[in-house]
């Protein structure tokens, strides 16, 4: 441990010389800017197309607080005046909304009714006790969308109700609620129906809010990390360069604590940015502690390899602004669908989303969105450790080649059989990710024209996890007969659906919601996949070691086998 602080100590030294003067400027001025944006997303959440309809109301007229409508408060004369003058596009006079008729008005109206149904049924939600009215039906009543061309006697012989709501339990006598409340029993998705001027709503089965603002509020978490994690690796490419850390090697310290010691600060840094965000956006420290740290180790498990894998400033910039493209996706995409899916969870911003809406969640829900994240960072580290050395960080190689060394320094060549069955379980968090991915894009896809695309991706993945170690081993001369490479198959296959399951057991609810999922992981007996993964793993070995065939060839072969094998499997389940 001593040696550990040592080094972070020698790693604030380094940092506090680099960033002075304006760069310490710049980055307080960030931070600073971070904070206001944060407080203002908290104060006002950003609303698509804010100020894109003109409102006018009289003073009697129900308030609007929405971001999309500019309000004006008018009385009934000059209303109706600036709305021939197309100056506003709709007047909310007391309990009637006026329209002109064009399309701008309408829409404008329309938006403005959908708003105070979601109000009304929020103010419901609020007042009533759902718990002894489930299903629960809510009856609105509109005002009237009344053209203003008509005369003010027409309007005032013609009054309308203005906007309520009745709550009631699914007694009700209405033919067309009884239907409602009989699909919503059996699970269907409800027909609105429109009784004239009213409509009948089932909140448990309505479109769950926009989490937009909520996602760009809890990603405000994520930024300080992204700006802290470019001062590591500019860092230790700095060091790596100078042949610094050459030095460092030299010394009676192993790689391990010299990782650990230089990233220590930075991780700190980060963790701290955390909890003062979430203080000062009125959220929970602990929780967002707790949500934010596997997070915050993932994008720092990325970072390490980076560096590890290039020599140049200029190559380890663009692969750190792909990386950040990546992992930006990754957690921000699946947030989006908060509320509409369970795979929403594969990304820890959900789980901020929920925090600051007051929404429980439980611990699977957590370990969904922790495990895999954590399961990358442990593998960064393990792999980081294996190759830092001067003859691996200083060899000037395409990226597959480097890839390719640094699988075989993982692989302990006095214990190939153990080293396979270990790499195929430490590659599955990365696999896992990846078809997690897929998985989400083809749940908001046309399943029928991408479901072969995204099966083949998944089974390609899969093919270069288990077969990559052995290819290597290959390659450096290592096996030495076809019943040797075939035992190696064997156990890449079951070190891999070992990792496979593990997985599985924290996140089963989640996967297994779409026969998709349940191919893709395999869900079925363990003999069956078991066999599967063998086979296909043979295939690509059998091409590349026996039959000279070029290794990414035979991993498309391979793969092509097993998509096929995994579009039968649905068809049997359909």
């Amino acid at each position: 441990m001593r040696n550990i602080l040592t080094i972070s100590k020698r790693e604030l030294t380094r940092l506090r010389a680099r960033v002075g003067g304006d760069a310490r400027a710049t980055f307080i001025a960030f931070a600073l800017g971070a904070l206001v944006l944060a407080w203002f997303t908290l104060q006002s959440p950003p609303t698509i197309g804010a100020g894109i309809y003109r409102v006018g109301v009289s003073p009697d007229a129900p308030e609007i607080r929405d971001g999309r409508f500019s309000i004006v408060i008018l009385d009934r004369a000059t209303g109706v005046a600036r709305l021939n003058q197309k100056a506003i596009d709709v007047f909310v006079d007391g309990a009637q909304v006026l329209t002109r008729g064009d399309d701008k008005s309408l829409y404008a109206a329309g938006a403005l009714k959908r708003y105070l149904e979601k109000r009304e049924t929020a103010r419901v939600n609020a007042e009533f006790d759902l718990a002894h009215a489930f299903p629960l039906r809510i009856e609105v009543n509109y005002f009237d969308a009344v053209n203003a061309a008509q005369s003010f006697a027409e309007m005032l012989a013609t009054p309308t109700p203005a906007l309520q709501s009745t709550a009631a339990p699914a007694s009700a006598s209405d033919a067309a609620v009884r239907e409602q409340i009989r699909e919503a029993a059996s699970g269907a998705l409800p027909q609105i129906k429109s009784l004239t001027d009213r409509q009948i709503v089932v909140p448990s089965l309505t479109t769950p809010p926009n989490p937009f603002g909520q996602v760009i509020l809890a990603f405000l978490f994520i930024l300080p990390v992204f700006l802290v994690s470019v001062f590591f690796t500019s860092g230790f490419m700095d060091e790596k360069t100078n042949r610094k850390l050459t030095m460092l090697l030299s010394a009676p310290i192993t790689p391990f604590q010299i990782i650990i010691g230089k990233m220590l600060p930075y991780v700190t840094f980060s963790l701290v940015g955390v909890a003062v965000i979430a203080v000062a956006t009125r959220g929970d420290p602990l929780l967002a502690l707790a949500i934010f740290a596997p997070a915050v180790c993932f994008i720092f498990g990325i970072y390490l390899i980076v560096p590890m894998l290039y020599r140049t400033f200029k190559d380890t910039t663009f692969i750190s602004m792909l990386a950040t493209s990546v992992t930006t996706a990754y957690l921000i995409t699946p947030a989006m669908f908060s509320g509409i899916s369970d795979l929403a969870y594969m990304s820890p911003i959900t789980l901020a989303v929920k925090m600051y809406r007051n929404e429980p969640f439980g611990l699977q829900e957590y370990l969904f969105a922790a495990t895999p994240l954590v399961l990358i960072f442990a593998l960064a580290l393990y792999v980081s450790t294996r190759v830092l050395n001067e003859e691996y960080l200083m060899g000037f190689r395409p990226i597959h080649r480097k890839l390719a060394d640094a699988i075989f320094l993982i692989i302990n060549r006095d214990h190939l059989s153990a080293s396979i069955f270990v790499l195929s379980l430490l590659l599955i968090p990365l696999v896992y990710v990846a078809q997690l991915i897929a998985l989400a894009i083809s749940l908001n896809l046309p399943t029928t024209l991408m479901i072969g695309a995204i099966m083949g991706v998944a089974a390609t993945i899969e093919e270069v996890a288990k077969s990559a170690g052995i290819a290597v081993l290959h390659e450096r001369g290592l096996l030495r007969s076809t019943r040797q490479m075939l035992v190696l198959a064997f156990l890449s296959a079951l070190g891999f659906l070992a990792g496979e399951k593990g997985l599985l057991l924290v996140t089963l609810s989640a996967v297994s919601q779409s026969r998709i999922a349940g191919v893709l992981f395999n869900t079925g007996l363990l003999p069956v996949p078991l066999a599967a993964h063998f086979v296909f793993t043979s295939i690509v070995c059998l091409l590349t070691t026996r039959f000279r065939v070029r290794y990414p060839f035979a991993v498309l072969v391979g793969a092509f086998a097993h998509a096929l094998y995994n579009l039968i499997l649905i068809r049997g389940i359909q």
